[in-house]
């Protein structure tokens, strides 16, 4: 009897990510059989697919961004951003955004004109997602601002991170005038206007953090399940796929 592969078998095999195999499965590419609440994979599929090109790691990111439901998250990122008052944005595992960022903040705006300042904020996302742990946390982007990272699960891999921020946890030693100050210098801008754009920043305090860190779990929770749905839609089809083949 042929052995029959798990789904992370499959993606250790490939080097692929979850939402991939349930692409390849939906446009044939990939064929599989269903027990139970799990699909299974004959090792000789797998080894046909390896016959004829590994998939490069490179295109992983690709993959993710075609395969995820952008519209759907975009909706409930902006309507997280528009309550919490702070921006949002989700990223892959790799810090590359998957969607537009909600509602960024004044001092982003002021910053984004500098062409090294926006270069460096697409640097801090990814350094963000490998600074904290994989259940998520606080990190300090480029400009010292602080965002918080929650991830995006599915089986239990982390397939993308749902970030808000920018905000301050206020601490009695931070001294924000030198901070904005060095912002300026840096990156050449008028001292008044960051400042200015600096004052609608969000200050956290101790007594408001564990209340402000739940927000972007809700978020990402309901992220998950659009996922989850999404992926039980594909396996639904694939299953009246199968049925209505003529062998």
């Amino acid at each position: 009897m042929e052995e029959l592969l798990t789904t992370r078998q499959v993606q250790d095999l490939l080097k692929v990510d979850r939402i991939t195999i349930y692409r390849m499965l939906q446009d044939g590419r990939l064929k599989g059989v269903k027990i139970g609440q799990q699909w299974r994979f004959p090792r000789s599929e797998v080894e046909r697919l390896l016959g004829r090109a590994t998939p490069e790691p490179a295109s992983q990111a690709m993959d993710l961004a075609t395969g995820f439901p952008t519209h759907c998250v975009q909706t409930i990122q902006d309507l997280y951003a528009e309550v919490s008052g702070l921006s949002a944005v989700v990223l892959d595992p790799e810090g590359h955004p998957l969607t537009e960022m909600s509602h960024p903040c004044a001092l982003c705006h002021l910053l984004w004109q500098n062409e090294q300042a926006r270069a460096d904020c697409q640097t801090s996302w990814k350094q963000m997602v490998h600074e904290v742990s994989p259940r998520g946390g606080v990190a300090k982007c480029h400009a010292g601002l602080d965002y918080l990272l929650t991830p995006i699960q599915d089986e239990g891999q982390v397939v993308a991170w749902f970030v808000c921020g920018p905000c301050l946890w206020q601490t009695q030693s931070t001294d924000f005038d030198v901070q904005w100050e060095h912002l300026a210098q840096h990156y050449n801008l008028p001292l008044d206007q960051v400042r200015t754009a600096a004052r609608e920043i969000r200050v956290i305090d101790p007594a408001q953090r564990q209340r402000v860190a739940a927000w972007p779990l809700a978020a990402a929770r309901a992220v998950q399940s659009i996922l989850h749905e999404r992926l039980s839609f594909i396996e639904r089809l694939q299953q009246i796929a199968s049925l209505t083949q003529i062998s």
